[in-house]
């Protein structure tokens, strides 16, 4: 079957970025709805502080109070906002929003949006904002992925370029304009640098022999040093990256209303060799492994018990096919002899 698939705005000059390229300032957005898709979120345990450097402290303290938490929101080490949360009746799930305000050690103001969750094990926080400035028009958005406090960490921290709300990992390097740049961060998340990329290049393409009905909404590709990282659904061909070995960590395709998530599954490294030009055909056709039990000539599996993989070995989760059930084909490992074919209960 083919699958077709914060910153204070200061009075006073930025200073210059070391190579003598552009600075971006960045500002705190704390956001209510925290709406950025992640490609590492991570929810961390709430323990007697919420870890973000201030000038009062190295966190906003926290205590428990039966079922609620108490948060120190202004960094005077005083816990003073208590926090229930929002109930669901259907999944039991409370959850809120928390701003946290202070002083960077820079003397910079700070505001730090957290989302706070409790499934029945205890209070969970993760980072409910980001830091966000523009270069000419385009946006640029740094979120503190993994919740150290600590922006411009290549490879744990999250970055988006543009309108979009899917982020990457935060890479060593941005395109801006079509062209690649050098990127740098720093930790207060206050100011972003930029200056030509001068090392080694080569173009990667999983756009051309893409084979689906569907579009590609999401590719993030990640280096095996961790240093780069581009969504390569924004790219309708060949993109020019540093040269290394890629790995897809995540993707996304829309098959009408459907979202079918994509994870690396089967598929082998991708090696951008220096001045060449690599491509990935993926999609279509696909292929099924399942489990079955077999009684006689009945063969008996569960829809839900099916994993699927694209033609370069991706997987592919939460896609069900609607309508007529593709036909299974069962076969003997060794000889390829067909045994058996098999419908979705309650096909034809």
């Amino acid at each position: 079957m083919i699958l077709t698939a914060s910153l204070l705005l200061l009075s006073l000059p930025a200073p210059p970025p070391l190579g003598g390229g552009e600075v971006v300032l960045l500002k705190d957005k704390p956001s209510r709805k925290f709406a950025y898709v992640l490609p590492g979120e991570r929810w961390l345990t709430v323990g007697d502080d919420l870890p973000i450097v201030h000038q009062g402290g190295t966190g906003f303290a926290v205590q428990t109070d039966g079922e609620a938490l108490l948060v120190d929101t202004d960094g005077d080490g005083i816990p003073e906002r208590r926090i229930e949360g929002s109930l669901n009746e259907d999944t039991g799930e409370r959850k809120a929003f928390c701003l946290l305000e202070g002083t960077r050690t820079s003397g910079a103001d700070l505001r730090y949006g957290v989302r706070l969750r409790n499934q029945g094990k205890g209070w969970e926080w993760a980072p409910s904002g980001a830091v966000q400035g523009k270069l000419g028009g385009q946006k640029i958005v740094v979120i503190d992925q993994d919740g150290d406090g600590i922006f411009g960490e290549i490879g744990q921290d999250a970055l988006i370029v543009g309108s979009g709300k899917r982020a990457t990992f935060l890479s060593a390097t941005m395109h801006v304009d079509g062209k690649l740049m050098a990127l740098r961060v720093n930790s207060e998340g206050t100011q972003l640098e930029l200056e030509p990329y001068q090392g080694a290049i080569g173009t990667l393409d999983l756009a051309t022999d893409f084979e689906a009905d569907g579009r590609v909404l999401g590719a993030v590709v990640k280096s095996s040093d961790g240093k780069h990282s581009f969504d390569l659904a924004r790219s309708s061909g060949p993109l020019t990256v540093p040269s290394g070995r890629y790995r897809l960590h995540s993707g996304l395709l829309g098959l009408g209303e459907a979202r079918v998530e994509v994870l690396e599954g089967n598929m082998k490294p991708m090696q951008v060799q220096t001045g060449q030009a690599t491509s990935l055909a993926w999609g279509g056709p696909s292929r099924a492994e399942f489990t079955y039990q077999r009684s006689g000539n009945d063969l008996q599996f569960d829809p839900n018990e099916v994993w699927w993989y694209g033609a370069a070995g991706e997987e592919y989760k939460g896609w069900a096919p609607r309508g007529k059930s593709p036909e299974f084909t069962v076969v003997e490992r060794k000889l390829g002899t067909e045994l058996l074919k098999a419908l979705f209960p309650g096909s034809c």
